[in-house]
This record gives C-alpha cells, structure tokens and sequence, in this order.
C-alpha cells in the first residue's frame, strides 16, 4: 500500500510550536499556586484571630458585671507573666486569672507557621471603658462598659482583629 498525497502526523517544527505553547500555559497556571496559598495562609490566619477575639469577649461578658473593669482593663498577653502550656491538671477552682493566661497561651502557640495552632508573633490587648448610653466617655461607675478586644499578629503587629462590644450591668 502506498501512501498518496501529504504523510501523516507532526512535523518537527509544528510539534516545536505546540510545546512552547502549552509550556507558557504551564507556567502561567503555575504562577498563581503561590499567591493562592498566601491567600489561604491569611484567611487562616483572620478566622483564628477572629476566634481568638470572639472567645475572650465572650468570657469578659460572662463576668459579674462588677469585676470586668478591674479583672480586664489594660490587659496586655505580652507583658503577662505566663507559662504555657498551663497546668490545668490540678483539682479545685481555677485561678481568677486562667482566662487571661489561657488567652495569651492560645495566642502564643509556639509553631504556628508549622502546626497551624496560634497566630505567628500573637498578642492581644482589652480595654474596658464606662460609656453612657450614647457610647460617649463616662464617669465610673456608670451602668454600661465599653469592651475593645484586639488580637495583633505578623512582625510588629502589622495585622490586627478587634472587637467592640458594650457590656451593661442587669438589675
């Protein structure tokens, strides 16, 4: 049987072409797997934060109302004095400041890059302030605080989640 006409298949050239084509592609896909994993790692990285700030509002607001000033204010994880991870093996009540202790440790997870626990270089401060109803400055003791949770992270704190939420006293 003889073949008339053109002979089948690629020439080396065509082939050549159709290579360097579907190499550019390659790459051009390739070069976003970089920038989508920082955009996960960062979504991460918000949602703990996030978690973090809307865990210790939550426990602020379960205090009497008449310890949260005091207990709270001018809380900062990076001047507390704590050891992680904390020794919560011991029997009786805990401490009045295991809260904050255990804050500043899940904030301090150390590996966060590697084991996804913790925020890298994490901290958190609390403010407490006695608002009027109005959320204007108030003389204590008023009825009402102001709580600002905020959780910092990435070098100096370059990164940040806070939270503002009123708390009033229930007669």
């Amino acid at each position: 049987m003889t073949h008339t006409g053109r002979p089948r298949g690629f020439t080396l050239v065509e082939f050549l072409v159709a290579t360097s084509i579907a190499a550019f592609a390659t790459l051009g896909i390739a070069s976003m797997f970089p920038t989508a994993l920082r955009s996960v790692v960062a979504g991460g990285e918000i949602t703990k934060a996030t978690t973090l700030v809307q865990g210790m509002t939550d426990i602020i607001r379960s205090e009497p109302f008449e310890n949260i000033e005091a207990r709270y204010n001018h809380l900062d994880t990076q001047t507390l004095n704590v050891s992680c991870p904390l020794n919560e093996g011991g029997a009786g009540p805990l401490p009045d400041d295991y809260a904050k202790k255990k804050w500043a440790c899940d904030l301090r997870m150390t590996g966060a890059h590697d084991t996804g626990q913790g925020l890298p270089d994490g901290y958190g401060r609390v403010s407490v302030d006695c608002v009027d109803a109005s959320g204007t400055p108030a003389a204590c003791p008023s009825t009402l605080r102001r709580v600002i949770v905020t959780v910092f992270w990435g070098e100096s704190g370059s990164h940040s989640v806070s939270l503002v939420s009123n708390v009033a006293r229930i007669r």
